[in-house]
């Protein structure tokens, strides 16, 4: 298909939304999948994806996992829990 200069087609992938993401990781850890087997079949390369995992820590100093997406939002992973949450970045404060 040919498209005007200016404009995209849409990729029916980028049409999953975070909370599909969420449902796909946390589908395949309930399977048995640790971060890194979700990381390299998932998460890596996926269009929402747009940073490589990034260590945070909780407001009680607990490690985890934070991916950042596309539209704002984060794939949070918990290793202690092996689970997944979605949430949107905090917001910045001015100075």
């Amino acid at each position: 298909m040919l498209v005007p200069e200016g404009q995209w087609e849409r990729d029916d992938a980028v049409a999953e939304t975070a909370n599909d993401l969420l449902v796909r990781c946390t589908a395949a850890a309930r399977g048995g999948a640790d971060f890194e087997a979700v990381w390299d079949s998932i998460l890596r390369g996926h269009p929402l994806v747009v940073s490589a995992p990034v260590e945070t820590f909780t407001d009680d100093e607990r490690p985890q996992l934070e991916v950042r997406l596309i539209n704002g939002q984060r794939l949070i992973y918990d290793p202690a829990s092996n689970q997944y949450s979605v949430s949107w970045a905090p917001r910045r404060r001015p100075f």
